[in-house]
């Protein structure tokens, strides 16, 4: 049995899929190397691509500059890639070097023709991740907004 390379079994992203499934989806992936403080993508781009972060870190900045979230080694983003016409909503920024698995949605789209199996498994996957993160974030706004009425009240 083939190992998957550059650690990606530990990505949630390829849960349910095989070493060799993963290997398969690295040839139409591009691995791209950050330093700290370059910009990965902005928030006007509409760039279909998904990124999953091998080393290093990356900070999610809001347009006004606001650090929403900080990405570590092991976690995706720019899930938004599968929307066709919604560009990005924030900055993302290298925090430090950063080594970066990047897929093209285009691609990935292409791929599915050839690999339905392994695109609908890994579509899954990112639905899941969008919609572990909408749940995440609804509980953010639920915490602040509690504490913003708790301030009002005072």
């Amino acid at each position: 049995m083939a190992k998957a390379i550059w650690g990606l079994e530990r990505f949630s992203l390829f849960k349910g899929l095989t070493a060799n499934d993963i290997q398969t989806i690295t040839q139409i992936a591009n691995k791209t190397t950050y330093e700290k403080g370059d910009i990965i993508t902005d928030q006007n781009s509409k760039a279909r691509d998904l990124y999953l972060l091998i080393e290093g870190k990356v900070d999610i900045i809001s347009p006004n500059g606001i650090q929403l979230y900080r990405i570590t080694t092991g976690e995706t983003f720019g899930e938004l890639a599968l929307t066709k016409n919604i560009k990005r909503t924030a900055i993302a920024v290298a925090r430090e070097k950063s080594v970066l698995l990047v897929l093209s949605m285009n691609h990935l789209e292409s791929f599915g023709i050839e690999y339905p199996g392994i695109y609908k498994i890994l579509s899954d996957n990112i639905v899941n991740s969008l919609g572990i993160k909408l749940a995440l974030e609804n509980k953010l706004i639920e915490l602040l907004k509690s504490e913003i009425i708790k301030n009002l009240k005072k």
